[in-house]
């Protein structure tokens, strides 16, 4: 059902009217915070069920992918002088 609504926001955004560079950040914004807490939910079942492995791995996927969302954090400032989101670069997790 989630990955409907992001499929579906992303359509959003690249139906508006905005500049595309206002449009990537949208979208990676989107598509990144899905996939971190996609990856948090996994972590908590990999605890529940005690899967140390499968926690080290996702908690690596959802790093990785914070670390890539820092990157193009700064490279869209250093090209705009703003930032493409408005909070720290990590979205926050849902429970």
């Amino acid at each position: 059902m989630q990955d409907m609504s992001c499929a579906q926001e992303i359509d959003r955004i690249i139906a508006s009217d905005g500049p595309d560079l206002e449009k990537l950040a949208q979208a990676f914004d989107c598509i990144t915070t899905f996939m971190i807490n996609n990856a948090a939910r996994e972590v908590e079942l990999s605890r529940v069920m005690q899967d140390r492995e499968a926690v080290v791995k996702t908690q690596i996927k959802m790093e990785t992918i914070k670390h890539a969302r820092s990157i193009f954090e700064q490279c869209y400032r250093r090209i705009t002088g703003r930032r493409p989101w408005l909070f720290d670069g990590n979205p926050q997790v849902e429970a």
